[in-house]
């Protein structure tokens, strides 16, 4: 889990404080607390996570370590093992782990076939780690649009094609 998605996480366990309170409480401006609950990249730097620990009574390590795991990792890890069918590790914050085939995967949850064929979605909040570790790279990613943008041509073309029948 990304250190955005686990500063949500202690601001709900907290009883959901608005950002505004959290601001005030920890000393990081509500706009740095907005980018980093709200960006998936990496935002905040080790002051900043320090501070928040304190606020929230979680040790700076917690936060520290999650800030190096950010969603768009995620998001490069399912989208490369899905289009090479490899297997991903997915390691949960329950302390459990998942390996399997990617099946789907969009910005909430990702759906993975384990070696024995079930099929398990898992929300992409209750990922701590994955393994391959993949980089994101900005050129993948409009590379990855224009897969994307591809595919939806191919699709419009095939409706098309059917409605001319």
């Amino acid at each position: 889990m990304s250190s955005g998605d686990y500063l949500r996480f202690l601001r709900g366990r907290k009883g959901g404080p608005d950002l505004a309170t959290v601001s005030t409480a920890s000393g990081v401006p509500n706009s740095v607390l907005r980018e980093i609950e709200q960006r998936y990249r990496q935002v905040g730097d080790a002051e900043t996570l320090t501070r928040l620990a304190a606020y929230y009574d979680v040790p700076p390590e917690e936060l520290l370590w999650r800030h190096e795991w950010p969603r768009k990792g995620l998001t490069a890890a399912l989208y490369a093992a899905q289009r090479d069918h490899t297997p991903i590790r997915l390691f949960l914050r329950t302390g459990q782990t998942l390996e399997g085939k990617v099946i789907w995967w969009d910005l909430g949850a990702t759906l993975i076939e384990t070696p024995e064929g079930q099929q398990k979605v898992v929300q992409r909040h209750m990922v701590d780690r994955w393994d391959p570790r993949v980089e994101w790279e900005e050129e993948s990613e409009s590379a990855r649009e224009r897969e994307s943008e591809s595919a939806r041509e191919r699709e419009s073309e095939s409706a098309n094609g059917r409605e001319g029948e």
